[in-house]
């Protein structure tokens, strides 16, 4: 029997993660007698795969657990080290349901038996549900809505994604459930043994891709804040050269999938790549003088501009002052932020 729905999980270096990722990944129902059991039946359409991308602490053997708890249910695949996008291809690669979707083992799901229910009729390619941002340092809840006619099955549009453009990355893995169809033909998707290798999700279903429903709930809960986390800006400011790969792979997919892609969605696509761009422009004013000259510039003439994107201040500083002057003011705008 096909399995509904795979939920791929890249394991490395999340002992104090990983039981709660994995716990929400348990359907549970109510019985005759109104006691929580685990609902076998829907647990059987379900498979999560575990990738242990060769973590050095104990959180393999955490998970390994849960596949001899519900060996139906969950499957361990252990591998060197190659980083999050190799243990995301490998299980983009061996997922066997009808849809997937993504869940980092610092992260979380809720509602996903009411997810299940929905899929089980479902025919849409892409499935969106609302989530929410967690910040740890805070204990604050952002919730991040999806705005559709929910529940409608509809034609993905060029419409529909400029209209959630307050999130550039409509798409994203915290938003969305994928057939699996529509991504396995593009193995391997992720750039490996580098950070922010998902970004390429904000294209890739647009190349088979033909319809959406959306959902009113949250399904997601995304982690921020934690120490060593990839979105913190320190690890942010040290990982340009992950940016600078991943920028390459949204080129090199569009040229090699844009003109197999509908038309109306290849502006779309131009645009994500400049505002891709833009994040590597502005974050260059942290490099060392000289290979910050060279990106901004590279950047500023190759994606900052490109797709009518709106000039912010720090643009037009860039093309007001001589770069020399432009660099040591916008560094020292940094140190003043930092001792704020």
């Amino acid at each position: 029997m096909q399995k509904l729905l795979t939920i791929v999980v890249p394991v490395y270096k999340v002992e104090q993660y990983i039981n709660k990722c994995l716990d929400s990944c348990i359907i549970h129902k109510t019985d005759a007698q109104g006691q929580q059991v685990v609902d076998e039946e829907t647990m059987d359409k379900l498979e999560v795969v575990i990738v242990n991308d060769g973590t050095p602490d104990n959180s393999a053997e955490l998970s390994r657990e849960y596949t001899k708890r519900y060996p139906n249910t969950f499957r361990q695949i252990d591998k060197d080290n190659g980083g999050h996008g190799s243990a995301w291809n490998v299980g983009l690669k061996e997922a066997t349901g009808k849809y997937i979707r993504f869940l980092d083992s610092d992260d979380w799901l809720t509602n996903l038996d009411k997810l299940m229910a929905n899929l089980q009729d479902c025919e849409a390619d892409i499935v969106l549900t609302n989530f929410y941002k967690y910040y740890v340092q805070n204990n604050l809840y952002e919730l991040q809505t999806v705005e559709a006619d929910f529940g409608v099955m509809m034609p993905l549009s060029k419409d529909f994604l400029y209209s959630q453009l307050q999130e550039s990355f409509v798409l994203n893995f915290w938003r969305t459930t994928y057939r699996t169809n529509i991504l396995q033909p593009q193995y391997p998707l992720f750039a490996e043994k580098v950070m922010y290798d998902d970004s390429i999700l904000a294209l890739a279903p647009l190349l088979y891709g033909k319809t959406f429903v959306a959902y009113d709930f949250v399904v997601y809960n995304y982690l921020l804040g934690r120490v060593g986390q990839t979105m913190d800006e320190t690890v942010q400011i040290k990982n340009i050269k992950s940016y600078l790969i991943c920028y390459q792979r949204l080129l090199d997919w569009k040229s090699k999938y844009q003109e197999e892609t509908p038309e109306e969605f290849h502006k779309c696509i131009s645009d994500f790549i400049s505002r891709y761009a833009r994040i590597i422009w502005e974050k260059s004013i942290h490099m060392p003088y000289s290979e910050s000259k060279k990106l901004m510039k590279r950047f500023h003439t190759e994606g900052y501009v490109i797709g009518n994107q709106t000039r912010g201040k720090m643009a037009k500083r860039y093309e007001k002052y001589p770069f020399f002057v432009f660099y040591f003011m916008e560094r020292l705008r940094l140190f003043k932020k930092k001792q704020k």
